[in-house]
């Protein structure tokens, strides 16, 4: 099936998600606080939901509140969440751009502000803050306004390729992009859900950690023969102008 230039199988997804929903969770334990739902999608990211909710509460008890966390330095905030976290640095580094700006634009850190406005304008103003990754504006924008789009990280297009729902790994990005045009919000949170369960389980199986190695390693052999395809219609080049 193809959808805005993403071919995916619909019915290998579909069957992937009815394996792994009994065992997802049906619902989001941050929502009640918006920022707390921030943070935690950050934190979902190429990662198991055991891991995000255990270095979310380390946040909690570590801090007195979210403003607390943001002033920390991005190596304070990795040995919060734990210096073997997948990714940390950069996940923190993102995260507290994000926090800076909030407090920049509001002298606080909070998204109580969007409360009540309409969709589009949330939807915009998330996606426009600094260091906002797309897979936490579309969690966020999905579990806090029913916004539509399914949340996707590498992780999630290994698994996807693992599965033959993809024949080859695409940017997350695209693929967000086209399931946003997709699913409506319910179908994308049933999706996300089961997505994440078999996540979990294909990161904790080991085999999220090949599938990486590989799609990684077929990128730098990619990036090589580029350029040295390069190189060659250079010495083409100059022989002719030689």
């Amino acid at each position: 099936m193809k959808e805005s230039k993403v071919p995916f199988n619909i019915n290998r997804l579909n069957s992937l998600v009815r394996k792994w929903s009994a065992r997802a969770r049906s619902e989001e334990p941050n929502t009640s606080e918006l920022m707390a739902l921030l943070i935690h999608s950050s934190l979902l990211a190429d990662a198991t939901t055991e891991m995000a909710d255990n270095a979310m509460q380390r946040v909690r008890s570590q801090n007195v509140d979210f403003n607390e966390f943001r002033v920390n330095l991005v190596d304070e905030m990795v040995t919060s969440i734990g210096v073997k976290y997948p990714d940390a640095f950069e996940r923190m580094r993102h995260l507290r751009m994000t926090m800076f700006d909030l407090f920049r634009r509001h002298h606080k850190v909070s998204l109580d502000q969007l409360i009540g406005k309409p969709k589009k304008d949330v939807k915009t103003y998330i996606e426009n803050l600094e260091g906002m990754p797309h897979f936490v504006a579309t969690r966020f924008l999905l579990l806090g306004f029913d916004s539509p789009g399914v949340p996707v990280d590498w992780t999630t297009i290994d698994l996807l390729v693992h599965e033959e729902i993809l024949s080859e790994p695409t940017e997350p990005d695209v693929l967000m992009k086209a399931w946003a045009k997709k699913f409506k919000s319910d179908r994308a949170k049933s999706i996300h859900f089961a997505l994440q369960a078999a996540k979990d389980g294909f990161l904790d199986s080991g085999k999220a950690a090949a599938a990486r190695k590989s799609r990684e390693s077929t990128r730098k052999l990619s990036g090589a023969a580029a350029a040295s395809a390069q190189a060659a219609k250079k010495v083409k080049t100059t022989l002719r102008r030689g």
